[in-house]
């Protein structure tokens, strides 16, 4: 038998999908801030000798780090901020815990609002996150010749300092890699008609769009954010600039200078967040060109619509109305993980039988993807941390020979936080044992099982959840949400005030629902395709009703007729939704026309 008639093995997509790092750039603020903020207090306690204060405040910088992501400066400091002050709240209330059957009981209960917050934008999403992570810490983590206020004190210490270094770097803040990312995409079609080797270029300009949608799709939460909504939006928009933009440079042809000043502006907007100034074609006669202008002008339209700044109250209003029959779902598969993993704890008598629940809330974190991904990542990770950890103290004596590959490893993790979750699992694996070792409580075989167990609770209930949480396709779920759209709509434009109210809560949590089915597609390696074509619809759709609540905010009730007219084009496309599969972008310009009417009426 030749070899070419040999079976070839050609892993799946999602599987390739999900091992590949995405090649965000290190930020290196965040690598110093790291570095310092959990390498410090393990200094001063080796200085000291008072290494269970310097292990709790390394351990709350840790926490602080977790929600230190690349980005503005203003936006770095509220998130670690409202992290640490969410994680100081978790850690008392674990640590206030008398036994282990009070502090199972209050990690269920924190569990709630942790849930809950994941719809209340990606900042609160965060710090609910690392609230209920450092209550199960905390309720594991105690030290026996330490008061209780002074961990507490010492824990938030570490995450006060992680925030005065995220303060200190307010000389070398940067661009978030997202808006670099889409700005690159311009800079690159801009590069590819002055270069000398055209098909270098093209390649390039492929590489500038597959890194742009890594960095959007895979990069960070999915919670609803108006700069990731509209960086997506202009991705989405510069499909056809770039089409035309090789076909022209294929022919041989450079576009007008009008053109060429336009991709300008738009990465320099792009980068720093400014608004492009409109753009309008010349009266060139090649078809070519006036692809291009109408590309360019299109984008520069949607961008500046979506731009528009939210009415006062109207956030306030979503969050307060956004927790919709999904959210509660995920509340219960929470709950229930982790009372099975404290139960689990509780009558085998493991020795740090925390680490189950940690993992569970790690795992089942909102707003974080594919379950079994993590899972399977979250495995794959912790037994290489352990190896990592393991080899390290049999190598190295603890103390200040451990210093510098703790100081390492904690420069490690803002790039594997924001690259690879099962990368990011073994560097926090191997961080948290070794920073355990310094106070002489090394237990890596009992991490290794307890995540094990941990991830064995995720994948049976979550297999035993499946039918419930499983629901229709995303055509159906839209084709409700438009037609529940509709109705405010009409009732928003025609100024009725009877059961408005109610109405709008039923449409914000049909929305939330329909984001919340989208984010777990989306970060699905087996179903991000189809959920990555549905994505622009939605942001679209969420507009459509931001718009409708202004004017019902303002009492400025429209023309009967054109709200009739508009309510009956989101009913025609509920219709052909149900009736025949309608393409996402032929819905998305429907509801596109239906919002520049809604908005500018």
């Amino acid at each position: 038998m030749t070899s070419e008639a040999l079976p070839r093995f050609a892993p799946p997509i999602w599987l390739l999908r999900m091992l590949r790092p995405i090649p965000i750039p290190t930020d290196w603020t965040r690598v110093c801030a790291a570095s310092v903020g959990m390498g410090a207090p393990q200094v001063v306690g080796l200085l000291t000798g008072r290494m269970d204060e310097a292990v709790l405040a390394s351990v709350g910088a840790l926490c602080a780090s977790f929600s230190d992501l690349t980005g503005s400066y203003r936006y770095r400091l509220r998130r670690v901020g409202l992290a640490a002050v969410l994680g100081a709240l978790g850690f008392a209330a674990g640590a206030v815990a008398p036994g282990p059957w009070w502090a199972a009981a209050i990690v269920l209960a924190v569990s709630v609002p942790s849930v809950l917050s994941s719809r209340m934008g990606e900042l609160w999403s965060s710090g609910g996150a690392h609230m209920l992570t450092f209550c199960v810490v905390a309720t594991g983590h105690k030290s026996a010749a330490l008061p209780l206020g002074v961990q507490v004190w010492w824990f938030f210490a570490g995450e006060l300092l992680l925030l005065a270094m995220v303060a200190a770097t307010w000389p070398f803040r940067g661009t978030a890699p997202a808006r670099g990312a889409v700005a690159a995409v311009f800079e690159a079609t801009l590069r590819m008609f002055d270069a000398e080797s055209p098909i270098t270029a093209r390649q390039n300009l492929t590489k500038a769009l597959d890194n742009a949608h890594d960095v959007l799709v895979a990069g960070g939460s999915m919670s609803r954010s108006r700069v990731r909504d509209r960086l997506y939006l202009v991705y989405t928009y510069a499909t056809p600039i770039v089409e035309a933009s090789v076909s022209l440079a294929h022919a041989g042809k450079r576009p007008p200078e009008r053109a060429r000043d336009a991709l300008r502006a738009l990465a320099r907007c792009m980068r720093t967040g400014e608004l492009p100034a409109p753009y309008r074609g010349g009266a060139d006669e090649s078809r070519l060109v006036r692809a291009l202008d109408q590309g360019i002008a299109d984008l520069i339209i949607a961008l500046r619509r979506a731009k528009r700044p939210p009415v006062r109250g109207e956030q306030r209003e979503r969050l307060r109305l956004s927790f919709g029959r999904s959210t509660w779902t995920q509340v219960c598969r929470m709950v229930l993980c982790l009372a099975l993993a404290e139960g689990i704890a509780l009558a085998a008598g493991l020795d740090e039988p925390y680490w189950i629940a940690l993992t569970v809330a790690l795992v089942l974190k909102p707003n974080s993807g594919s379950v079994f991904a993590r899972t399977l990542m979250r495995v794959v990770g912790t037994v290489a941390g352990v190896l990592i950890a393991s080899a390290l103290l049999m190598l190295v004596p603890t103390g200040w020979w451990m210093l510098p590959f703790i100081v390492a490893l904690a420069a490690k993790l803002p790039v594997a936080l924001n690259r690879h979750y099962g990368l990011f699992s073994a560097v926090v694996t191997a961080l948290v044992l070794l920073q355990m070792s310094q106070a002489e409580r090394f237990l890596p075989v009992a991490r290794l099982v307890d995540t094990l167990i941990g991830c064995a609770i995720v994948l049976v209930m979550g297999f035993l959840l499946r039918p419930v949480s499983r629901g229709p396709a995303l055509s159906e779920r839209f084709a409700d949400a438009v037609e529940v759209v509709s109705e405010y709509v009409s009732q928003s434009l025609a100024g009725a005030r009877h059961g408005r109210s109610a109405l709008r809560r039923r449409t914000y949590r049909q929305l939330a629902d329909l984001r919340a089915a989208l984010q777990q597609q989306l970060m699905d390696p087996t179903a991000v395709a189809e959920a990555e074509r549905w994505w622009p619809t939605i942001i679209v759709l969420e507009r459509v009703v931001d718009a409708a609540t202004e004017k019902a905010v303002l009492d400025n009730p429209q023309d009967l007729q054109r709200a009739q007219r508009l309510v009956s084009t989101m009913r025609t496309a509920t219709r052909q939704l149900r009736a025949t599969p309608v393409p996402p972008s032929e819905l998305r310009g429907e509801l596109e026309r239906v919002y520049a009417d809604v908005a500018g009426s």
